[in-house]
């Protein structure tokens, strides 16, 4: 009985060793499945954070770029609200001499009320140009020329703006409700309603408000390369705007198909 007792008291220790040791490894593989599910986890979350950096990054970018695009926008349609409101004329020729010199840039206003002593941007129907004067007669103003002196309304204008004495032929006219009458400053070097009559209100452009080049330095030159300037980046944003739309999306396409699709079942083997 002793022997038989001991007998089958090493049978159920064999069997508690062994339903320990399947216990162990059962644990053990389960251990080893949490840790691989931990990684996977954690390798899905680092993904995660880098794609909303880079998505982040991008979205930082696309903001600048269109922030920039705004403000090329915005100062194109200033500068065409300026040109239509604020006409600008370069002088050509010496007949605005002493005020304005040849090549002078001048900016003007439009909707400006026009006095007597206004200097005027003009388009004249007989020069068929663009010309500058000096307003002298307003509508309904009886304008005389006696002894090389201005009269208007019968009284004489003191004209300290005129390069030198004019030497010019009488005259006598009487301005209609609609027309103005000009002369330039030079009065010996200068084309105006002596020769060409007066002008009608329809071919005033603007009042001259502004002499770019005297004031700020701003030549003919400087405008030139500032148009340019502005067909670049107008070209520059066309091009842009239409590679954008057709070549970004086949560009980020191409790369989304390029990169490599990593399974749940390849992510549990590694």
């Amino acid at each position: 009985d002793y022997y038989a007792s001991r007998g089958l008291g090493d049978v159920y220790k064999r069997q508690f060793l062994r339903r320990n040791f399947t216990l162990k490894k059962q644990c053990d593989k389960i251990g080893a499945e949490n840790t691989i599910r931990e990684r996977i986890i954690l390798m899905n979350e680092t993904e995660n954070i880098s794609e909303e950096t880079t998505v982040d990054k991008k979205e930082k970018k696309f903001s600048i770029v269109d922030t920039l695009q705004f403000l090329f926008l915005l100062a194109v349609i200033a500068l065409i609200i300026f040109i239509r409101q604020m006409p600008l004329f370069t002088v050509d020729g010496n007949s605005m001499n002493n005020t304005y010199t040849n090549g002078d840039l001048l900016v003007g206003d439009k909707k400006a009320e026009i006095a007597e002593g206004d200097i005027l941007i003009i388009y004249s129907d007989v020069l068929k140009e663009r010309i500058v004067k000096r307003c002298i007669g307003l509508p309904g103003d009886q304008v005389d020329i006696k002894d090389n002196v201005v009269y208007v309304n019968g009284k004489a204008l003191t004209e300290n703006y005129i390069a030198e004495p004019m030497n010019t032929s009488d005259m006598s006219i009487r301005l209609s409700d609609n027309e103005y009458f000009v002369m330039g400053d030079n009065r010996n070097n200068s084309t105006d309603s002596r020769e060409i009559g007066p002008i009608r209100k329809d071919k005033i452009e603007a009042k001259v408000t502004h002499n770019l080049t005297k004031q700020y330095h701003i030549t003919p030159v400087h405008l030139k390369w500032f148009k340019r300037i502005v067909i670049i980046g107008a070209a520059c944003y066309i091009i842009y705007t239409i590679l954008g739309s057709f070549l970004l999306p086949l560009f980020s396409g191409k790369r989304d198909t390029d990169e490599p699709v990593h399974s749940d079942h390849d992510q549990t083997e590694k």
